[in-house]
């Protein structure tokens, strides 16, 4: 359980076990005291309102601002969570916001709880500390021989030479088998003849059209417009149409009815027909606008075809040289004599190791040597056997294998740099932890930190007057503020990276100088954030108070805390 929370190679203090089981229990029993709560008083959230807060989240909207449906999929496999899961995290946040948070949002800090942190946040200390810098350790002696023998001997893993092979490599490029698939002119033709639409385009009209029931109406329309009155107001007051009904749009000759199209293509921009009958309706069209035919220049699509033309037959002509040169390899033909007739070279990789590394520059082919799939295939394959025909987005591949190096353990000669770099590194941690010990324990002995410092060859520095809000040495805050707790002259040890810093609480001060309205407000934001925590968690328990509480641990899969 722990592995899969924080990666196989963390390391697992006894505190964070501990840590980690007290959260991921809370948890847990607070979703369930959540559900069975919702249950208890029937609180439901509908399936339709919560697909709307799912479909109008931003997280899962794509660049048009549209609810994107992978991006949503994809989001949830990263978080390890099913649809389902989701769904029910959801509403178990909606109930706890009704059953718990909405009841104390509205909570005031009282003035006497206010007063009261004001003054500790505004109460400033001064610290002495000290620097332990590994990297400033002085190593007072060389390794020995006898050392350098054990630790060859207990880091033997880093220092063996991996497995090498050399393999020939037979690479057609994509772009290769690109320039020789052939487009004849009748193709592009043809291309043309079928797909003529998308190169040449019919004359367009944008249509304007009223419908009357009878002459008579569509007599009376005609009299307006010829008087000069608006189409879309005759539309409107004389046949009840409106501007959406009247505009039909662009439209060809082809797609009018043939009573209409020799009218409407008769006419000028702007020009209207006399009252046509279609069937038992009566109408009058007019032009507003005209769109000329257009075409693309032939030279221009025919250059256009032939790569459209090229790019569907790509796949085929990869797989026709896959067959070529598999058929090939098939009946004993040598990768040089493939190579030769198709014009290429083989090339050499020497000293190739599975973390993509080489003896020697492989310039031409360099990314496709660092790619899962040379390295799979350079390594599944016996010495003197010729890998399958690979495929892959630039090129298509195949390998033989040569030579092979077993992995071996390198020479202790030629790692003695490597050892004495581990040996040092591991001196220099056990020196500062020494004088770490040293000096931790002289002053819980109750000695001075600026006497102590001296004796081990450090320097003594003195910080500002600061508040628990702020840091000194680089410090993180959390440090700061649980030396703000301790008593004065309590010596506190810390730990960043590789080095340490001893530092004591020294003397207290209470501020003089009053909190900016900035601080003030800060002050007051921590404290309804703390209180209205507390108010959570006391109302979240005075629901659990209706259960009987018992938590499983083999059942919820920390057992192995």
């Amino acid at each position: 359980m722990v592995s899969r929370l924080l990666g196989e190679n963390q390391e697992i203090t006894e505190e964070m076990r501990t840590a980690i089981l007290s959260g991921l229990t809370q948890k847990l029993v607070a979703d369930s005291v959540v559900d069975r709560t919702a249950d208890k008083y029937g609180i439901l959230f509908s399936p339709v309102f919560i697909h709307s807060l799912i479909v109008n989240d931003p997280t899962f909207k794509d660049e048009t601002g549209n609810f994107n449906r992978d991006i949503f999929k994809e989001l949830l496999s990263r978080s390890g969570l099913s649809e389902a899961d989701y769904v029910k995290s959801i509403s178990r946040d909606l109930v706890r916001r009704l059953l718990v948070d909405t009841q104390v949002l509205n909570v005031n800090v009282p003035k006497v709880l206010l007063d009261a942190t004001t003054k500790v946040d505004n109460k400033r200390r001064t610290f002495k500390y000290v620097n332990i810098n590994k990297s400033d350790m002085v190593i007072d002696r060389s390794i020995t021989d006898e050392e350098v023998n054990q630790y060859y001997e207990d880091f033997s893993s880093n220092f063996m030479e991996p497995e090498r092979r050399d393999v020939s490599v037979l690479y057609i490029p994509m772009t290769d088998i690109y320039k020789n698939i052939k487009v004849s002119a009748e193709d592009i033709k043809f291309y043309y003849d079928d797909n003529k639409s998308d190169y040449e385009t019919s004359e367009k009209r944008q249509v304007l059209q009223i419908v009357f029931d009878d002459e008579k109406q569509a007599n009376k329309a005609f009299f307006e417009l010829q008087q000069g009155a608006d189409f879309y107001d005759v539309a409107q007051n004389v046949a009840g149409q409106s501007k959406e009904d009247t505009n039909l749009g662009y439209a060809t000759s082809d797609e009018l009815l043939p009573e209409l199209a020799t009218e409407v293509f008769a006419l000028k921009k702007n020009q209207y027909t006399k009252p046509i009958k279609v069937e038992d309706l009566w109408q009058i069209v007019k032009v507003a606008d005209i769109q000329k035919a257009s075409k693309v220049d032939y030279a221009v699509a025919s250059a256009e075809i032939e790569k459209i033309l090229k790019d569907e037959r790509l796949y085929d002509q990869s797989y026709e040289v896959i067959s070529s040169i598999e058929d090939k390899l098939a009946s004993g033909t040598e990768l040089e004599e493939i190579a030769k007739e198709l014009d290429l070279n083989v090339r050499q990789v020497i000293g190739f190791a599975d973390d993509g590394s080489t003896a020697s520059e492989v310039t031409e082919i360099k990314d496709l040597v660092k790619s899962a799939d040379f390295v799979e295939a350079a390594f599944s394959y016996a010495l003197g056997e010729t890998s399958q025909v690979i495929e892959t987005d630039e090129g298509l591949f195949t390998i033989r294998v040569d030579t092979v190096n077993d992995a071996h353990p390198k020479a202790v000669e030629d790692v003695k740099d490597e050892i004495v770099k581990i040996w040092s590194d591991n001196e220099k941690t056990a020196i500062a932890q020494e004088k770490l010990n040293d000096i931790m324990h002289d002053l819980e002995n109750g000695d001075d930190l600026s006497d102590v410092a001296p004796r081990y060859g450090f320097k003594v520095y003195k910080s500002r007057p600061i508040t628990r809000n702020e840091t000194f040495a680089n410090i993180g805050y959390a440090d700061v503020r649980a030396m703000f707790v301790e008593a004065l002259n309590t010596p506190r040890q810390m730990q960043y990276g590789d080095d340490y810093i001893v530092a004591v609480a020294v003397e207290d001060y209470d501020n003089s100088v009053e909190l900016s309205a900035e601080e003030k407000d800060l002050v007051k934001r921590k404290a309804y954030q703390s209180l209205v925590k507390d108010f959570a968690d006391a109302l979240l328990k005075s629901y659990a108070d209706d259960y009987k509480i018992r938590v499983k641990y083999k059942l919820i899969g920390l057992t192995d805390l």
